[in-house]
């Protein structure tokens, strides 16, 4: 089998299966502690240990993806792209116990680069805002008008934040949206945590702002 069917075949699998084909950890430093080991095995020869890195971190890519791109299926093609250059790319990095925040640097670049592209060619003038498949999701009242209601604001946040500029709008995703911590962020955008507790302040506002005056204009 190829390389990227194999990996195709696993993400499509995980898709439907959902979040729950995510082994659940007791804490953090067990994931952290698996995934260094499947890293450490997988450079010393073993490639069945990528398969299972594949299966532990593609929904988090998936999501991350999705958030860029906005359509299901660029996003498993996304997801699929990221992997296959963090296959071929991980043999050269040397700190195996950071193999979470090198992924998300590389996942990054990448939807940087596909949404760059994605915009040249047109692609979000002819996508909806208001899907339901978005990662973006609020509680469900039960009532059909709330629920109109809270369709109607998942869409005008995603828009919102879709404006925004690029550092505004990762940090909003990689903490609001996706939950990493302070640390985890500041290990991905390599910057100190102080930044991004001041970066994340700034775009709430400007994104409060943004809401603030798409509300005053309806």
């Amino acid at each position: 089998m190829e390389l990227s069917s194999l990996f195709l075949s696993l993400i499509n699998i995980s898709m439907m299966a959902g979040s729950n084909s995510e082994t659940v950890y007791q804490n953090k430093e067990e994931l952290q502690q698996e995934t260094k080991e499947l890293v450490d095995a997988f450079c010393a020869g073993d490639h069945q240990a990528f398969n299972r890195l594949v299966l532990l971190y593609q929904n988090k890519i998936y999501n991350l993806a999705f958030n860029y791109v906005k359509n299901q299926e660029e996003a498993k093609d996304l997801t699929q792209d990221i992997f296959i250059i963090a296959h071929r790319a991980l043999p050269s990095l040397r700190e195996h116990d950071k193999f979470y925040s090198w992924l998300y640097q590389v996942g990054l670049n990448q939807c940087r680069n596909r949404y760059k592209k994605l915009r040249r060619q047109g692609f979000f003038t002819s996508q909806s805002l208001d899907s339901s498949d978005t990662p973006l999701q609020l509680s469900s009242s039960g009532s059909p008008e709330k629920d109109y209601e809270r369709q109607q604001l998942i869409a005008t946040v995603r828009a919102t934040i879709a404006e925004m500029n690029e550092t505004e709008k990762e940090i909003i995703i990689l903490r609001d949206i996706q939950g990493l911590s302070y640390g985890e962020i500041s290990k991905i955008l390599s910057v100190p945590m102080g930044t991004v507790k001041s970066k994340l302040n700034r775009a709430r506002l400007a994104l409060k702002n943004r809401l603030k005056s798409v509300k005053e204009n309806l």
